[in-house]
């Protein structure tokens, strides 16, 4: 059975989609961050174990729903299950000044290590508008259907189900290096972020 590893990165506000079965997150964490232009929150949410029939999420801003396929299309070909772990990254930097044009983020994204069972991901760039100053990283590990009990996807990380490491430079598109740099391991039980350090010019904010 494949396995679905997707990333997203989108401007405004994404949710899961509301319905009646949508889970709270299993885990949340918020940062927040300085840099001379401005200030930066970043808001995670985490759904281990997440299944769902179809595969929709909400965009705020935007007033609409909408579903994703299993390589990350919009409206086509749509999952009709989703079997994995989730996690939901929202940015809010908010703007001291009028900027000429609307402000945007870029991710440099590239694969550090991974199981041996999967495929070595090359490195990818994208560049997303900010809108209303906020962005969203919608990450997906899993399966388009549940897997069969004795599957590795069914059992925990440390009896061998197959991972990901990741590295993401985070960067101002008026900005020639990272404001953030995170780290990221996928697992069908959980993504999880082991590591946030603050770029030059970057220094963190305490609650």
């Amino acid at each position: 059975m494949p396995v679905v590893t997707r990333r997203l990165f989108l401007g405004g506000s994404v949710s899961l989609f509301a319905q009646a079965a949508s889970p709270a997150p299993t885990n949340e964490i918020a940062c927040r961050f300085a840099t001379a232009e401005c200030a930066v929150q970043m808001n995670v949410e985490f759904y281990d174990r997440y299944s769902s029939r179809g595969f929709w999420f909400n965009e705020q801003s935007a007033g609409r729903g909408f579903c994703l396929s299993a390589r990350g299309e919009e409206a086509h070909r749509c999952m009709a299950s989703f079997t994995g772990s989730l996690a939901i990254v929202r940015y809010q930097v908010p703007m001291p000044w009028k900027p000429q044009r609307a402000p945007a983020l870029r991710e440099h994204v590239r694969t550090i290590d991974q199981d041996s069972r999967l495929g070595f991901r090359p490195p990818f760039e994208r560049t997303i508008e900010l809108r209303q100053g906020v962005a969203s990283d919608l990450q997906a590990f899993g399966y388009e259907t549940a897997p069969p009990a004795s599957s590795a996807g069914a059992r925990s990380v440390d009896e061998g189900g197959p991972w990901y490491y990741f590295r993401q430079d985070l960067y101002f598109d008026w900005r020639n290096t990272p404001f953030l740099v995170v780290h990221w391991r996928h697992a069908f039980d959980a993504i999880r972020i082991l590591d946030v350090i603050p770029g030059e010019g970057t220094w963190p904010v305490k609650k």
